[in-house]
């Protein structure tokens, strides 16, 4: 009993010799019965490390060709995990060339979809490296490899495709820029190179636009400019100090809103701070307040007062609206809607060619004032429109959220004439 035979192997020992009988050729195996035709082998499992005299056809040779068999083990086990990795690489390259490439093609699959819209490297890359590499023998794994290589061609060869024509089409581009640039050079330099006459009316109709984006913008920047920051100021009642503004009616107009920022003065009522004249009517268009009286509108000499409480010596934004369209007006203090009414001349037109009067109440076309009826206080941002302004910008103007400047009366230093020691003071109600 000079040996000691292993008969039961440890799972380490099971998995190196199911491994080694894959490559026992069936000449060391031993024949039994014929079944069909063909030779029955029965498999031996030989521990790692069972001493070949177990074994007494085998002697040293079992042993030499178990370690071989055993490097040979190795080699195959890195073989294995390196194409595992290479397969586990190349899988994540296709699927993400596929991804980003273009669309219907596939390299690898001919350039082409398959019959269920996805390429076949698609129905592969759903299974794990270790499913294919156990299911596929060594030399399916070699195929597969070789495929991957192949289609890695392929894909460099797309790569470089896709890479000259990038840089076609940057060149194109280039090309195209410069000859803008250029064209755009001539043109502010009034050259034109000569070319077809489409790109000439192109660039006129590119001019032309611009421009007028220029002139909107311009337009719209002085609609909407900051006012003239001044105030004016009427110390005294008397018949000789107004403000008259140098501008009258063209035209007849049938709507208008009238605001101003206002800071009544001592003594009872505030007097006139706007009146209106036309030849033949004297009281076209009146703001007053005189006496014991309450504000009244007035519009072809014919009154409606207006709720407003703007005695308190404090300033305050007041609007006022009128359509002859059933005579329907609105009254405004601070923004907020006082009162409003209809049946103020209605459908009757506020007619031109009159003067327009700040301070004063007229009796005659510009003039006859009486002190009585003066304006005591002062005066800023006296707007006036030829159309109703909603009640969103007048709340606006009054909250200094916006400004609009009017298309009848714009208030502006160059705009008001002063007579008479009317006093005038830098000013900005909103600040």
């Amino acid at each position: 009993m000079g040996h000691k035979c292993i008969s039961t192997p440890s799972p380490l020992q099971t998995l190196i010799l199911s491994t080694i009988l894959l490559f026992i050729s069936p000449t060391s195996a031993m024949p039994g019965p014929d079944y069909g035709g063909h030779p029955r082998f029965i498999c031996i499992p030989v521990p790692a490390d069972t001493d070949p005299a177990c074994f007494p056809s085998g002697g040293p040779e079992a042993k030499t060709t178990i370690l071989h068999l055993r490097e040979s083990l190795v080699q195959q086990k890195e073989t294995i995990l390196d194409m595992r990795e290479t397969i586990r690489e190349l899988t994540a390259k296709l699927t993400l060339c596929e991804g980003s490439g273009p669309a219907g093609h596939y390299p690898g699959n001919g350039g082409h979809r398959s019959d269920s819209g996805h390429s076949n490297l698609g129905k592969d890359k759903h299974a794990t490296p270790e499913d294919m590499i156990s299911s596929k023998s060594p030399e399916e794994l070699g195929r597969m490899l070789q495929a991957l290589k192949e289609r890695m061609d392929n894909l460099q060869q797309s790569r470089n495709t896709s890479t000259t024509y990038s840089s076609s089409l940057k060149e194109l581009l280039q090309r195209k820029i410069s000859a803008l640039e250029q064209q755009m050079h001539h043109t502010r330099t009034g050259y034109r190179t000569p070319g077809p006459r489409a790109g000439l009316h192109s660039n006129n109709k590119l001019d032309s636009l611009l421009n007028n984006l220029h002139h909107t913008g311009t337009n719209s920047r002085k609609k909407t400019k900051t006012p003239d920051a001044f105030q004016i100021g009427f110390p005294m009642r008397t018949n000789y100090m107004y403000g008259k503004v140098k501008r009258t009616l063209l035209h007849e107009i049938f709507a208008l809103t009238l605001c101003l920022w206002i800071k009544g003065g001592a003594g009872p009522g505030l007097g006139t701070p706007f009146s209106y004249s036309v030849p033949g009517q004297a009281n076209e268009l009146v703001l007053i307040e005189w006496g014991n009286n309450p504000m009244e509108l007035l519009v072809d000499d014919k009154a409606v007062t207006l709720p407003l409480s703007i005695s308190d010596g404090k300033w305050h934004h007041v609007c006022v609206t009128w359509s002859t369209r059933d005579g329907e007006w609105e009254a405004y203090q601070d923004g907020v809607k006082r009162g409003s009414g209809e049946n103020l001349s209605a459908w009757h037109p506020i007619k031109p060619g009159g003067v327009f009067i700040l301070g004063q109440e007229q009796d005659t076309l510009g003039g006859r004032f009486d002190a009585t009826q003066a304006f005591m206080g002062d005066i800023s941002d006296l707007q006036m429109w030829a159309n109703v302004l909603t009640a969103h910008d007048i709340y606006s103007l009054a909250s200094c959220n916006s400004h609009l400047s009017g298309d009848v009366i714009t208030w502006s230093e160059n705009v008001v004439e002063l007579h008479g020691g009317v006093t005038k003071y830098p000013f900005d109600p909103c600040h």
